[in-house]
Formats: C-alpha cells, structure tokens, sequence
C-alpha cells in the first residue's frame, strides 16, 4: 500500500511476535480473532507505522478488499484493543442515539459469548453420549481463563467508542457521520411554514448533562417534517437560541410565510426583526386549546360538560371531514 510519500510494507503479525491475536466482538456469533499485520514505511526519514486494520488504510481500499475485515471504518480505532464488529454496530447504531444504554449493549455481548459457550458444552457432551463410549470423558473447557480470555467492552468503552466512530473521518465517502447530519440539517429549506418549540425529553438522555448544561433542545420543523435546527441550549430563554435563529433566517433557500410557537405572542419583537417583519406569527392549536380551558373553574358544575362537549364537537368535525 503507498502513502503520500512512500510505500507501506509489511512487518511481523501480532501472533509471530507475541502470540497474542486481536479480538472482534460480533452480536450473531463468539469473538472473531484475528491476526494483525503492522506495516512501516521503509523510507529512513519516515519510518511512519500503522495496523493493517486500521481505519486510515482500510478506507482507501475497494470495498471486495475493505468487507474481508468485518468492522466498519469508523468503528476501526487504533489504541482499541478489540473492535466492535458489523453485525453489532449495525444494533448499536440503531439504539445509543435514541436510549444512549451502553450497559445494555455491553450486556448484549457478553450474552451472545456465554451461550455460544454453552452450545459448545452441548455439543461436546451430547457427542460422546450418542457415541456411547466407555471411556471416561473429560470435562470441557473453563468458560473463564480458557474458552473466553478477552471480554467486550463495558458500557461507558461503548460510548466511547461510538462518540469516536461519530466524528471519524476513515469512511469511504471521507466524511464522519456528525458532518454529514450536520449538512443534510443545514440544507433544509422552507417556503410556507415552520414551528418551533423547546423539547426536554431529548436532554433526559444525554451523558453527563449537568455538566454540559444541557437543559432542553431548542428544534425547528417545517411544513415537510424536516427538521431544520436542533441545538442543545441551557435554558429557555430567548438568548441561547437567537444566534442559531439569526443562522437560519440567513439560510439561503429558508423564507416562511408564517409560524408556530406554543408561546405567541411572546417574545414576537425578536421574530420580527429576525426575519424582518415579513412573518406572521400563530399560537399552536393544542396551546390555543389550552389557554382557554385553563381559563375554567374546575370546581364549576358545567366543567366537565364543557370539557365533555368541547371534544366531542372536536370528534364531530372529524367524523364529517
């Protein structure tokens, strides 16, 4: 393999001079060992050495060359010392951005070895009892010591892990996944109408929040379900979230007719001049719904008739549309 300036060969395996082999942790199997090969430029003024399974050169390969080796790219973190395999990061990749439970996926791997463990055991005792042997039969293999000598990463190295994998550049299109989200967020476009709102139930699962301040999550959807801004503020007030408004309104291609806040006419100055006065502002139906019912004595005899007639002249009006 060739690099910038020089020519990558091939230096001893990890098993021929430690005897030692690299695990890959996968969800459908036991850990695939692997043997590592280290390469070196050969040229006296570099000397530049890196894994053959590292993320900086499997990249660059044709993917019939990049699929023998069963990890993504990004996954591919040089001072790891095991890798996640495909068939787990593919799980991992659909769970953490939503519950972010690296415990559960750390106990999904270590479940996955304990019962190839034990269908192994099965195995070898079900087969000298259908052979009907005499002999004495050797008990099998110590799961701890001897079947398993490397186990998978805690919760938190999962976390790690996929933060990293995130923001990792070593993928065939040579841009991380936080990039690319970043761009598809950035080119949303609106011609009618958007709605915005504070939500904190997305703040609930992030790691070390207090921390990081993280309180809610101001977003921004359009007219077409797109989310065109989603930034994590410390709290509701209008300052954290006006540079990104003042960003969106600039946007090219982003020019509403109108909009939706669970909050109208607050703080409506700050909208107009945003966009400059050329945006008509409304209260969210549910809101508009709830600042007239909150309005009502609870304690009042025709309270509930209210609340009972208002709903359903609501389920009428869909019925008829």
């Amino acid at each position: 393999m060739s690099t910038k300036e020089g020519v990558l060969a091939n230096d001893r395996t990890n098993f021929s001079k430690n005897k030692i082999l690299f695990p890959v942790f996968m969800l459908d199997g036991p850990p695939v060992w692997c043997m590592v090969m280290p390469m070196v430029c050969r040229r006296p003024c570099c000397r530049y050495r890196v894994n053959s399974n590292s993320g900086e050169v499997l990249k660059d390969l044709p993917a019939c060359a990049r699929n023998s080796y069963p990890v993504e790219t990004k996954y591919c973190i040089d001072y790891k010392n095991s890798h996640l395999g495909r068939s787990a990061t593919a799980v991992f990749d659909l769970v953490m951005p939503t519950y972010g439970n690296g415990e559960f996926c750390s106990r999904m791997l270590y479940n996955i070895i304990n019962r190839s463990y034990l269908e192994r055991v099965k195995d070898y005792y079900s087969f000298h009892k259908e052979k009907q042997e005499e002999k004495e039969v050797l008990p099998y293999l110590e799961k701890d010591g001897s079947y398993i000598v490397s186990y998978p990463p805690l919760g938190d190295g999962i976390r790690d892990s996929y933060d990293v994998a995130c923001s990792n550049p070593n993928t065939p299109w040579q841009i991380s996944d936080h990039d690319r989200h970043t761009r598809e967020i950035q080119s949303v476009g609106c011609r009618l109408t958007f709605a915005q709102d504070h939500t904190h139930e997305v703040s609930k699962n992030y790691f070390q929040k207090k921390r990081m301040g993280a309180v809610a999550l101001w977003d921004l959807a359009t007219e077409t379900g797109e989310i065109a801004s989603a930034v994590v503020v410390p709290s509701t007030k209008t300052i954290h979230l006006a540079h990104a408004a003042a960003q969106l309104s600039r946007r090219g291609g982003f020019n509403p007719s109108a909009m939706c806040s669970d909050t109208w006419p607050s703080k409506s100055d700050f909208w107009d001049r945003a966009f400059n006065s050329e945006l008509q502002g409304r209260l969210g139906l549910f809101h508009f719904i709830q600042r007239i019912t909150k309005t009502l004595k609870k304690k009042h005899t025709d309270y509930f008739m209210a609340l009972n007639g208002q709903h359903a002249g609501n389920s009428a009006s869909q019925s008829q549309s």
